[in-house]
């Protein structure tokens, strides 16, 4: 990595609140209400399905209804007049689930069970049952501890017509045979646990009844029989979430990217982090009680990181602020500061900060997911050395007590290396080639350049992270692909460049001299003190070609000889 200071100028951080609020407090939003969305897979008397609700356990449900169907709920729905409406707000446009019994006769019911993944939350949920009128819906469930739910533990609420005649705001329904609309309601029975249409049993519309349970529930069970005729019946599922919210700052300065967990008494975790302006919220939790609330504290600084927060101190919930407010140790001050890579914060980091007149106090942290780091418990009026990834620190002078002071924002350029070869076609390495490695968009960066060593290796550096590239070489059209890594860390080995071999030139032939036989005929002795018989010493010349000139004369002088006797001979035979 290779740091670049952005700006010397201080740039101080947007001041928050100075919020000295320990513990939790309510907010005065209310919680938000939700209904079910469910899903339906299988076939008749084999259904399987889900149902989702925010901040509520994993539900999954069988059935073996003969018929099964997920509604809309464009068409109806439980309007913001009704008992759940009033509580959840209006279903309209919500899921839900339509269903008959396993057969259309006496004792034939279907049974349909929900499995929660999790204990539901007690008082902040409600189940609904519509259309029963013509049927009976007898309610089974198990609470948390292992036994079966009472009625008490049900919460049963109230039984009501959601038709608009009786529900302002609901859907409309047709006339029931007496010629009323929006006027037969259920009868619950929490002796025997079952909720029983009108006494004859006459198929009508809007016919409803819900309960919020009290207790944690594991399952729920609904066995649906037809009393007369073909009648249908209609589930749906709601419930309310409520907020934990907070801002989390150091010496009243905001602290932003810290993360801040949730953990429910059943050890469900929820994470999210600080905003920059210091804050945190998690909107949508089930409505109980016990919630730890814990946050990654600032090193050297006082303050607890962690918290408890309940949602259910209200009937239906209520949203609870939980703050944390950090400050250096008495009669020390704070320093802060931000690291960035392109821009974006720099995450994980290395920053050492060291007060030289209180060696004690360094400081070695990380950044955060804000790339933002602090470190608390220094000389006030003094001066501090802030040394961010390993390179030469920067001093800067700290402010009075318990006052926070911003270090000059850094910037991270970081960039990756590559390596390869270049070899010929015979597996030979090229020496002194030039290679080019070309993003393959344009918006990332230049070419980076390097040259082939005498083993035909060489080493692309500065590429951009996570880019594609294309590798040339000179004096040749061949080229390779390759992406580059993810941090400085990172080498990637290029695929080898394979460039044509040189030609070989033919070799020029050698013409290898004759030797000469050795001479027959004593050559003639020289002149001075030396010996004056036996054969000359041979002195170095060539005598082969002499030797042949002489005896072509010597044929010569022959062959005239002989010419000339044998004119003779005739001239002197022409006399006679």
């Amino acid at each position: 990595m290779r740091l670049r200071t952005v700006t010397a100028a201080l740039t101080a951080l947007a001041l928050g609140g100075g919020l000295a609020l320990v513990g939790a407090s309510s907010a005065s939003a209310d919680p938000a209400g939700h209904w079910g969305t469910f899903t339906l897979a299988g076939q008749s008397k084999a259904y399987t399905g889900t149902v989702s609700m925010a901040g509520f356990p994993e539900t999954t449900f069988t059935s073996n209804s003969r018929q099964s169907t997920v509604v809309s709920g464009n068409s109806t729905w439980q309007g913001p007049n009704t008992g759940p409406g009033a509580a959840y707000g209006s279903s309209r446009g919500n899921t839900y689930l339509n269903q008959r019994p396993l057969a259309d006769a006496a004792g034939q019911p279907s049974v349909t069970t929900y499995t929660f993944a999790d204990a539901t939350p007690a008082g902040s949920w409600s189940f609904v049952l519509g259309d029963v009128d013509a049927d009976r819906v007898t309610i089974a469930a198990t609470r948390q501890s292992g036994g079966a739910a009472t009625a008490a533990d049900l919460g049963f609420q109230s039984v009501y017509n959601s038709c608009s005649a009786a529900s302002p705001g609901g859907w409309s329904c047709p006339a029931d045979p007496d010629g009323t609309t929006g006027r037969d309601v259920p009868s619950w029975d929490a002796a025997t646990l079952t909720l029983t249409g009108n006494a004859g049993s006459v198929d009508t519309s809007g016919a409803t009844a819900w309960f919020t349970p009290t207790v944690p529930l594991t399952s729920l069970t609904l066995t649906f029989e037809r009393r007369s005729g073909f009648p249908v019946y209609q589930t749906w599922f709601a419930n309310r979430t409520a907020a934990i919210t907070g801002t989390a700052t150091l010496d009243g300065t905001p602290i932003p990217g810290a993360t801040v967990t949730v953990t429910a008494p059943r050890g469900t975790v929820y994470t999210t982090t600080t905003t920059a302006d210091g804050t945190y919220s998690f909107p949508e939790l089930p409505v109980i009680g016990g919630y730890t609330v814990a946050i990654t504290a600032p090193p050297g600084a006082t303050g607890s990181p962690t918290a408890t927060a309940s949602l259910n101190t209200v009937a239906g919930g209520a949203d609870q602020v939980v703050p944390f407010a950090f400050a250096s140790p008495p009669d020390t001050t704070s320093v802060a500061g931000t690291v960035t890579d392109d821009g974006e914060p720099a995450v994980n980091v290395p920053v050492t900060i060291t007060d030289p007149d209180n060696p004690a106090a360094t400081i070695e942290t990380t950044t955060n997911e804000a790339g933002f780091y602090s470190g608390s418990g220094f000389t006030p009026d003094g001066s501090v050395q802030v040394s961010v990834d390993g390179r030469d620190p920067v001093v800067v002078q700290t402010g009075a007590a318990n006052e926070l002071t911003v270090v000059p924002p850094v910037e991270l350029v970081v960039t990756t290396s590559a390596t390869g070869r270049v070899v010929d076609t015979d597996d030979a390495p090229v020496a002194g080639r030039t290679v080019t490695a070309t993003p393959d968009e344009a918006d990332s960066g230049g070419p980076v350049i390097a040259t082939t060593g005498s083993d035909g290796r060489y080493t692309l550096e500065g590429l951009n992270p996570s880019t594609a590239y294309t590798v040339s070489v000179s004096g040749s059209t061949v080229t390779v692909d390759f992406t580059s890594g993810t941090d400085s860390g990172d080498v990637v080995t290029v695929d080898d460049l394979v460039v044509a071999a040189a030609a070989t030139p033919s070799p020029t032939p050698t013409v290898t001299p004759t030797a000469s036989a050795a001479p027959t005929t004593a050559p003639v002795a020289a002149t001075g003190s030396g010996p004056t018989t036996g054969a000359l010493a041979y002195t170095g010349a060539d005598l082969g070609p002499g030797l042949v000139a002489a005896g072509v004369l010597v044929l010569l002088g022959a062959g005239l000889l002989t010419y000339r006797s044998v004119r003779h001979r005739r001239r002197t035979h022409l006399r006679d």
